[in-house]
């Protein structure tokens, strides 16, 4: 009986890699992306700095970069304890 039984979930359990995996890659890809939305926003900040511009255009950059930034090392954070959890169970 009890192998039936391990049979039986070995299916669910592959489901449920393939699923946490897909997950972990979505949002992989999507940090990638915020990666490169603050890399433009620091290019844009620099060119700005190096042109006439004004302030509050140069502040809203940065404050949106800083905003990107702290969403991306929040989203790293939280890509790091799932694959964490994932590996020990």
């Amino acid at each position: 009986m009890k192998r039936l039984s391990q049979r039986e979930s070995r299916p669910a359990v592959r489901e449920l890699d393939k699923r946490v995996n897909d997950a972990l890659t979505d949002l992989s890809a999507y940090a990638l992306t915020l990666d490169n939305e603050r890399h433009r926003l620091e290019a844009r900040v620099l060119e700005l700095a190096e042109e006439e511009s004004s302030l509050s255009e140069r502040r809203a950059l940065v404050r949106e970069r800083a905003e990107v930034g702290e969403e991306l090392s929040a989203l790293r954070r939280m890509i790091t304890t799932l694959y964490e959890r994932f590996r020990k169970g």
